[in-house]
């Protein structure tokens, strides 16, 4: 069983990897070339744009960081206690303890699937607020 679960908790972070680097390609495609190598306007734009996208990158990575962290302590946690598991004195024991492992295990798998989503979220929204505005 637990196998599932890491293997769904790997395609859910993979498939999440996958769609950031799409979105950052097309986004990256959007950003205009300049028009001359003496644009100095177009040269400060791209240096204000390039300080806070760092900003950005670096805070995204440490949230990414940080949820690495509690992914670890939570499969660290749930390993702890599925050793716990063969502990059981009886099958009633047993099934119970299963069942908390279980919940516990998705719990843990959705909690940190609506943190990924609303991380990435708040993401692109920073970079979309970083993208030039078309002129009119």
């Amino acid at each position: 069983m637990l196998d599932q679960v890491f293997d769904h908790y790997r395609k859910a972070s993979e498939s999440t990897i996958q769609m950031q680097q799409d979105l950052f390609k097309k986004w990256m495609n959007q950003w205009p070339a300049p028009e001359s190598a003496s644009d100095t306007a177009w040269a400060e734009q791209a240096q204000s744009y390039q300080k806070r996208w760092v900003e950005g990158v670096t805070e995204a990575m440490n949230k990414h960081r940080e949820q690495l962290d509690a992914q670890y302590k939570a499969g660290i946690n749930a390993i702890e206690e599925a050793f716990r598991v063969t502990e059981a004195k009886t099958p009633e024991d047993y099934r119970r303890m299963t069942e908390d492992l279980w919940r516990k295990s998705f719990e843990t798998l959705k909690s940190s699937a609506e943190t990924q989503a609303r991380d990435f979220q708040g993401m692109v929204e920073k970079w979309f607020e970083l993208m030039p505005k078309p002129k009119a």
